[in-house]
């Protein structure tokens, strides 16, 4: 509009369009035009009443409401407003324009409503329409039956559409693409019927919805089909075969459904195909040998159960293969490689093959930016020189749990490298001296190795380093404080024995920092500038000594706070309820000391999910007035917006291996003297461990308000008084140690109300009377009220109503020496945070959980959660990372 000259005649301005009879002005497209503002309704842009085209499209009216006055351009047939941040609800008067033949109304954000009426007076008035764009606006309407019969494009994914399709969509005669996709409360019926062979539907994406039935013959007789995306529909049956009809198939997506059986071979037709994605199914038998020589791919069979060989005769045309997360076995030789010189993206990890590979084998493939072996059954060879092979543009290299014995002496020429993973391998001694030039890397996983020392890293170029559990026993280097652009460093269990170097925290990029499990000594360094971008901060079983530094308050953003097992000495910092973001707190073991008093805000922690401060020496009554600021264990299964998993959505550079993702927290559970590992933690994971400290009084009536805690130890205290009852609307809790204490008076009958409770130990106690009869207190071993002389019932030996005289209970101190730990008082709330798997991921960890007795209900069907969604995150994640590498090259 700068060039627009008001001494010059508007149907010469740029934009402008006017009818050459009348001169009457008739399209405007301002799009990319940079405008921004209001549009108000008595703009002189509604007095053009003979406009018949307008095109405001990608501009950037973000405080600006679509104006009613629209309704006043009766004459205009094409309207786009795509991309311009318009806010609010969509005016009614939008549905007079009865001329319209396209409206675009898409976005990439959804500000705009559209409420049922609008939606269905669109479809009423509007009779001459051939294209409509509404994504992502919210619709929450079901689709009306009367759909203009010119309709040729139609897309309203992610508007949040529900009901059944109406099976008419499917027969309007001009129709050519159809997205629905991402509604995921659509239900879809497919048409049975063959449709025409004259018909015109060619884009067919209905991913995230709910297609009823599975897939039809009759999709077979769409001649003209070329997209069909059928992504998390959840499909079942088999691959359906009429597909080898749609000879004009460019892109198929079945990926995330239940569909099984062989995959068969109905490709020989789809000469066109570019694109194939059928992971997260149950496939099984052989490759379709029809995908393997004239497809270019990307081809993506992740996640099912393809079993056999590869074959000698691999996919000439290919350039992205991943086969990764299958049954698949046999030798693999040379030339099975010899043939793949056009491949990009190679993926063969997690499966069954066999044999040696080496660099060699790959250097013909001059294209080649992405290699995964990851526990492929693979073994790589060391014993082959191969400073003369070059793989030019590598960028991407996992070898995790490929028997790697050294490192792989070709890297010296990848200078390209931007991603290495070669943790799980016997890789000993230290760095050679080229590594330090490998300068475009980016992520290096070097973990679970025999590495001795950590000089020649190229520090001043990673950001995600991981080199938890090797034997390095010296310093740290002095080139550590090189680091520039560093966001994750895991330098865990390892044997590393200093003071934690002031330079170390004074970075504001540093996100996660571990440290866990050294010989780190001294005081805690307290150089945490105003900027810090720590989210995660894990020291604990190390030395460390002296207050917690005060100027960790500068770390806004921090969500996990891991000092547990140390030697600190200190008071508890209240002034750490500054950090609104703390999802985990735990100071256990150490040497804290005194009441936990004079907090200033009336909510602190109000994030907090675990709070861990046993084994310490905190005196005075519970800390209520902390427990009334835990909003995050209150009222969750009313509050949707609290679940979820920790670090939701968080994004490194790692890239991705073997089915696991560094973009999701883990979990570490100590069983015994065992590890675990599992992927993501869920928020609802609630637990307070206020155990083996030296708290006195009673329990506060107030505990019951936080009744979405999963876990609750109190045990080894000095607490008096009676059971709460309160403790009633707990309903969520799963696990109560209240042992070791001075508890007195009866058990109330309404904790048989908590029909959660799977672990329970009250005993140690100065309890009386009949313990509560109910399913899940009759559950309950005699262990849970031991040392309570006076308690009767089942399932203690003593009746209820026989008299026998009171026992006079030993000093608590002498208790605890003469007695065991009751097995809840055993837990301890060891945070293992980070462990990481390996991988496009930063792990997230926590983990404790020892007992004596069965796992509780709560833990296997928690362990079944992380499952089920450590797949669905790992494969979007994967299929993300795949994208944004096609879009590059």
């Amino acid at each position: 509009m700068a060039s627009w000259n008001s001494s010059m005649d508007c149907c010469r301005w740029k934009g402008v369009t006017c009818d050459i009879f009348t001169g009457h002005v008739i399209g405007l497209n301002l799009s990319n035009s940079i405008l921004g503002g209001t549009i108000h309704p008595n703009s002189s842009l509604f007095q053009l009443h003979h406009l018949q085209t307008l095109d405001l499209s990608s501009n950037y009216f973000s405080d600006s409401h679509i104006p009613p006055s629209i309704g006043q351009l009766v004459n205009l047939a094409h309207l786009n407003l795509s991309y311009c941040y318009f806010r609010g609800r969509i005016p009614l008067e939008i549905s007079y324009l009865s001329r319209l033949v396209s409206l675009d109304l898409s976005d990439e954000r959804s500000l705009l409503q559209l409420n049922q009426f609008v939606f269905r007076m669109l479809f009423q008035n509007l009779t001459k329409l051939e294209l409509l764009s509404l994504t992502p606006i919210n619709i929450s309407s079901s689709i009306p039956i009367n759909v203009s019969s010119s309709l040729r494009y139609l897309d309203l994914a992610a508007t949040n559409l529900h009901g059944d399709l109406p099976k008419s969509i499917f027969l309007l005669p001009n129709l050519e693409t159809l997205r629905l996709s991402y509604n995921a409360h659509l239900t879809v019926s497919m048409p049975k019927f063959n449709w025409s062979s004259s018909h015109s539907l060619r884009e067919l994406e209905l991913s995230s919805t709910n297609i009823s039935g599975g897939l039809p013959s009759s999709l077979g007789t769409l001649k003209a089909l070329k997209v069909v995306g059928f992504y998390y529909c959840n499909l079942a049956g088999p691959f359906p075969e009429s597909i080898r009809n749609l000879s004009q198939i460019t892109r198929l997506d079945l990926s995330y459904n239940h569909l099984e059986g062989e995959v068969p071979d109905a490709f020989s037709n789809a000469q066109k195909l570019t694109f194939v994605s059928l992971e997260s199914n149950s496939f099984n038998g052989p490759f379709p040998s029809s995908l393997r020589n004239h497809f270019s791919g990307p081809l993506s069979l992740i996640q099912n159960k393809l079993k056999g060989e590869i074959g000698a005769q691999m996919f000439s045309s290919l350039k992205y293969l991943d086969l990764s997360s299958n049954n698949l076995s046999g030798e693999v030789e040379e030339v099975m490689f010899s043939s793949m010189q056009n491949l990009y993206l190679l993926d063969l990890s997690s499966n069954n093959l066999s044999g040696e590979v080496e660099a060699e084998m790959f250097s013909s493939m001059q294209n080649l930016y992405f290699l995964d072996l990851s526990r492929s059954g693979l073994s790589w060879s060391s014993n082959k020189d191969s400073t003369n092979t070059t793989i030019p543009h590598l960028r991407f290299l996992w070898l995790r749990f490929c028997h790697v014995k050294d490192f792989p002496d070709f890297l010296s020429n990848s200078k390209e490298l931007w991603i290495l993973d070669l943790s799980e391998n016997e890789i000993h001694g230290q760095f050679p001296k080229w590594f330090g030039g490998l300068v475009a890397l980016q992520s290096l996983n070097l973990s679970h190795n025999y590495l001795t020392s950590l000089d020649h890293l190229p520090w001043q170029t990673p950001v995600f380093v991981d080199l938890q559990t090797n034997s390095p026993s010296e310093p740290l280097p002095s080139s550590l404080c090189k680091l520039s652009y560093l966001t994750f460093l895991d330098l865990s269990y390892n044997n590393l024995s200093a003071e934690i170097p002031n330079c170390l925290v004074t970075s504001a990029r540093l996100e996660i920092l571990d440290l866990r499990a050294n010989n780190f000594h001294g005081l805690l360094p307290n150089k945490f500038p105003k900027n810090s971008g720590l989210i995660h901060f894990s020291l604990s079983k190390n030395q460390l000594e002296g207050p917690i530094p005060t100027s960790l308050v500068n770390c806004t953003y921090l969500q996990v706070l891991d000092l547990g097992n140390n030697k600190i000495r200190d008071t508890f910092p209240t002034w750490l309820e500054t950090l609104q973001e703390l999802e985990i707190l735990i100071l256990e073991s150490n040497r804290f000391y005194g009441p936990i008093v004079a907090f200033k805000t009336k909510s602190p922690f109000p994030s907090l999910s675990i709070f861990d401060l046993s084994g310490n020496s905190f005196t005075g009554s519970l800390p209520i007035e902390v427990l009334k600021g835990f909003k995050a264990m209150m009222n969750m299964n009313a509050d949707k917006s609290k679940r979820g998993y920790l670090f939701d959505g968080a994004y490194y550079l790692q890239g991705s291996t073997s089915g696991e993702s560094y973009d999701e927290e883990s979990m570490i559970l100590f069983t015994k003297n065992q590890e675990t590992k599992f992927n993501k933690i869920l928020r609802i994971f609630t637990t307070i461990d206020l155990s083996r400290n030296k708290f006195e009084g009673e329990i506060p009536k107030f505990i019951g308000n936080l009744n979405s805690l999963l876990l609750l130890n109190l045990s080894h205290n000095n607490l008096t008084g009676h059971i709460p009852i309160e403790m009633r609307n707990m309903s969520t809790l799963e696990a109560l140690d209240l042992s070791y204490n001075q508890l007195s008076g009866k058990i109330p009958e309404e904790l048989a109300n908590l029909t959660f409770l799977v672990v329970l130990n009250l005993s140690h106690n100065h309890l009386v009377g009949p313990i509560p009869r109910s399913n899940q207190f009759n559950t309950f071993t005699d262990d849970s009220y031991f040392g309570n002389h006076d308690l009767c019932g089942f399932p203690l030996s003593n009746e209820c109503g026989q008299h026998k005289s009171s026992f006079v209970p030993v000093s608590l101190v002498e208790q605890e020496e003469e007695e065991e730990p009751g097995f809840l008082s055993e837990m301890t709330w060891q945070s293992a945070l980070i462990g990481f798997c390996c991988g496009l991921t930063f792990g997230f960890a926590i983990l404790y959980i020892i007992y004596r007795f069965q796992r509780p209900r709560w833990f296997i069907d928690f362990l079944e959660t992380i499952t089920h969604e450590m797949i669905y995150r790992v494969q979007r994640g994967r299929k993300r990372r795949m994208n944004n590498h096609q879009k590059r090259q």
